[in-house]
């Protein structure tokens, strides 16, 4: 009696096989999702210039009749009460303008962590060298001894380019 031949199959090509059959069906939903965040986060991140400066309810700043565009910089922000740094409260203006000395420690000491980020990031070659740039956004009502300690601060803080942010006034 002759035997036939036995087809040995192994346990390898059977994972093998069921593992090929269930990678063929692509679900595209999680990937939709992905680019959909990655399309909403270039747009937020690389929006026009004029989105630059960010605005304030209770902050009305001066017209000027400049034509330069803003930059994306570090923003301060200087309200009747308090002193902000990217939209986070550093110091109140009352203690501020009582302190007879120009530097403001809270906002300095922001500050130079913010260069210090600034320089290890330009180190790191992750995108533009440090310049030292810092946009004011100070409410038109406030003090020049207010303004003149805030700009000699970012000067201490190694932030040496102050722009000052204005409302574009329209040429008569």
């Amino acid at each position: 009696m002759m035997r036939s031949p036995i087809r040995h199959r192994s346990r390898f090509s059977e994972r093998r096989k069921g593992s090929m059959s269930a990678s063929t069906v692509l679900t595209l939903t999680s990937l939709v999702d992905l680019f959909t965040n990655l399309v909403l986060f270039l747009l937020y991140n690389f929006s026009g210039e004029a989105s630059a400066i960010p605005s304030a309810e209770r902050m009305k700043l001066p017209e000027s009749l400049a034509q330069l565009t803003p930059h994306t910089t570090l923003t301060i922000m200087i309200t009747q009460s308090e002193i902000l740094l990217d939209g986070v409260k550093v110091a109140e203006v009352g203690p501020v303008m009582q302190d007879a000395d120009l530097l403001i420690p809270a906002l300095k000491k922001e500050m130079d962590y913010a260069a210090e980020r600034g320089k290890y990031f330009a180190n790191a070659g992750a995108g533009k060298p440090f310049e030292g740039r810092v946009t004011i956004l100070g409410d038109k009502h406030i003090s020049f001894r207010l303004l003149e300690k805030v700009m000699y601060t970012c000067s201490q803080a190694e932030f040496g380019q102050i722009d000052l942010a204005v409302i574009q006034k329209e040429s008569t």
